[in-house]
């Protein structure tokens, strides 16, 4: 069963960009460590692959005819043969492989919140130019229309909240 990790700095609010940047080296950090120790197991599967692969190495060579290869010619592509066919070495394979997968998910993560990071760079330099701001009415007869989208607007945040409220 493979674990599947779970990602929740996707969202942005736009209306608490304060708190989004407080919160991103924290979420960074976190992710970045998570990353350092799936390199450090990725390595420790690498380096017991190799020592499995060293081990059914020697009993290839010291039994060469339970390995039914005593009557060919002896070289190291035939041994890597046989070594790439055991059990042992099959599965010290199929364990780097699922750590190094690990990795790259966080990895890709990583990278996620550097891209986060540019996003709220971006939209906080949006909100010093007034890009979210609301409109004002300049009459009484624009009125009635600035009050209908900002109805429109609250209504909208708040279905926002709801949504985020039901991730948590």
């Amino acid at each position: 069963m493979e674990n599947k990790m779970e990602f929740d700095f996707f969202d942005i609010d736009i209306n608490r960009l304060d708190e989004e940047w407080i919160n991103q080296p924290k979420i960074f950090f976190k992710y970045a460590s998570k990353l350092a120790n799936a390199h450090r197991r990725e390595s420790q599967a690498r380096a017991e692959r190799e020592i499995v692969k060293a081990e059914i190495d020697l009993k290839v060579r010291e039994n060469l005819k339970r390995f039914k290869i005593d009557k060919v010619k002896l070289t190291e592509a035939v041994i890597l043969g046989v070594v790439f066919r055991q059990l042992a070495y099959k599965e010290a394979q199929k364990e780097r492989l699922r750590r190094k997968h690990k990795t790259d998910i966080l990895q890709a993560a990583v990278n996620a919140l550097n891209h986060r990071r540019s996003a709220l760079e971006r939209l906080v330099s949006l909100h010093g130019q007034n890009y979210f701001s609301t409109p004002k009415a300049i009459d009484t007869n624009s009125k009635p229309m600035v009050e209908d989208i900002e109805n429109k607007n609250k209504k909208k945040r708040r279905q926002q909240g709801k949504k985020r409220g039901k991730k948590k």
